[in-house]
C-alpha cells in the first residue's frame, strides 16, 4: 500500500486525535477497536510516539484517514485505492435558483 518514500505526517497525532473526536470515540474506545491499549493511543496522541506500520494501517482504517506526509485528512478520501463508489457529484451540492 505504502512505498518507502511514505512517511508518517508531522501532524499525525493531531490528525489522530482530530479524527478519533470527530467520530465521537474516548482515547479507550478506539484502543479496544484496534484491539490496542489506551496507553498507545494516548501516547500517539502526544507525540510520544510514531505509529508501528501495523497500528498505522489500523488508525487509517478505523477513522478513514491518512497519517502518510503530504497527504492531509481530506486526501486521503480522494486516493486513487477508494473503491471508486464516490463520486464528485456525491459530495457537492448544487444551488440551483
Amino acid at each position: 500500500m505504502f512505498d518507502e518514500m511514505d512517511t508518517v505526517a508531522s501532524d499525525f497525532d493531531e490528525r489522530i486525535r482530530d479524527a478519533r473526536e470527530s467520530a465521537g470515540l474516548t482515547q479507550e474506545e478506539l484502543a479496544d477497536r484496534l484491539n490496542e491499549k489506551a496507553s498507545v493511543i494516548r501516547k500517539l496522541e502526544r507525540g510520544d510516539h510514531l505509529p508501528s506500520d501495523r497500528v498505522q494501517k489500523k488508525l487509517e482504517k478505523a477513522l478513514g484517514i491518512s497519517l502518510v506526509e503530504g497527504q492531509d485528512v481530506e486526501d486521503s478520501e480522494w486516493s486513487s485505492e477508494s473503491s471508486g463508489s464516490m463520486t464528485l457529484g456525491d459530495v457537492v451540492k448544487r444551488n440551483d435558483n
